[in-house]
């Protein structure tokens, strides 16, 4: 980012105009510890290492024998790379020029709007990729042998494209689920990579919102 946070934070803080709290400069300037730049930093390099994971995924498919499975779902994961330069794009475009208790709030704002965009969007890849799996496993010998002999031994079960529907049940309430739980799945993802700096990114906009509200009266 041209302008650096703690350049905005020194700035914002220096106008009393904008927050007058006595010592407050020192306060925040320790607090910050530049959270904004290590988000956008760690969000950015997540977006590199999905792009590594992709190239990965899609050259050990290829090497056992499922190119098709690995293209879809590098199609998938790049989709989601895509959308992510997308949203770090609108994050760029946020006016720099504010004082920090402004520029602290529109990223916030833009970082909660990320994480329920991508939830959104996790609710149909988790389970695309998992029928994708399914339907390869299905294909393969192993996955033959399973169906057959599901269809030997339950012959009454009616069968539905050469499927008995007690298996495609299963596998159609296991994607179920992964989407009814993909926000979950999700928030547990983000929580283990930026738990810890979204923490400290609440904790500097509930203060910054109190130091408001105190002057406001």
């Amino acid at each position: 980012m041209s302008k650096s946070i703690e350049t905005m934070w020194k700035e914002g803080f220096i106008d009393e105009g904008a927050l007058v709290v006595p010592k407050v400069n020192d306060l925040y300037n320790q607090k910050s510890q530049n959270i904004v730049d290590k988000l956008t930093v760690m969000f950015e390099w997540n977006l590199k290492g999905i792009i590594i994971g992709t190239a990965i995924i899609l050259a050990g498919m290829v090497a056992c024998g499922l190119p098709y499975l690995g293209m879809f779902i590098s199609a998938l994961l790049i989709f989601l790379v895509i959308k992510g330069y997308q949203f770090f794009a609108e994050l760029k475009q946020i006016d720099k020029n504010v004082n920090s208790y402004q520029y602290i709030k529109s990223f916030d704002s833009w970082m909660k709007k990320v994480m329920v965009e991508y939830a959104s969007m996790y609710r149909f890849i988790y389970p695309m990729i998992f029928m994708a799996c399914m339907i390869r496993f299905g294909l393969s010998e192993v996955g033959q042998s399973i169906i057959v002999g599901v269809a030997q031994d339950f012959p009454s079960i009616p069968v539905v494209f050469g499927v008995p529907i007690i298996i495609s049940g299963v596998i159609l309430l296991i994607a179920f689920l992964l989407s009814y739980f993909s926000a979950a799945i999700y928030r547990f993802d983000i929580r283990s990579l930026y738990g810890r700096q979204l923490d400290k990114l609440d904790e500097i906009v509930a203060d910054m919102e109190s130091l408001q509200t105190q002057q406001d009266k």
